[in-house]
């Protein structure tokens, strides 16, 4: 089973942000240090980051608007797994 990088980033960070508003900030400040890194490192081009950070608000801002839901049933709806 693969799970598209995308894909993590978003589940990650709607679970963060489900704990409230600390989960969302240290999300955020987390997932920009990552991206941030990842670029400089050479791990990551620019565009495959940009890729990521929007998945990373995506996920935020559904954890946020749905704090009691299944982030991996939540997300699907918005970026597939492919399977």
């Amino acid at each position: 089973m693969k799970v598209t990088d995308k894909f993590k980033h978003a589940v990650m960070n709607c679970n963060a942000a489900q704990f409230g508003e600390g989960g969302d900030d240290i999300a955020k400040l987390a997932s920009y240090i990552r991206e941030w890194l990842d670029v400089k490192t050479g791990s990551n081009t620019l565009d495959s980051s940009n890729a990521d950070d929007y998945a990373n608000k995506i996920g935020r801002l559904l954890g946020r608007k749905y704090p009691h839901g299944d982030c991996n049933e939540i997300i699907q709806k918005y970026i597939k797994k492919n399977w």
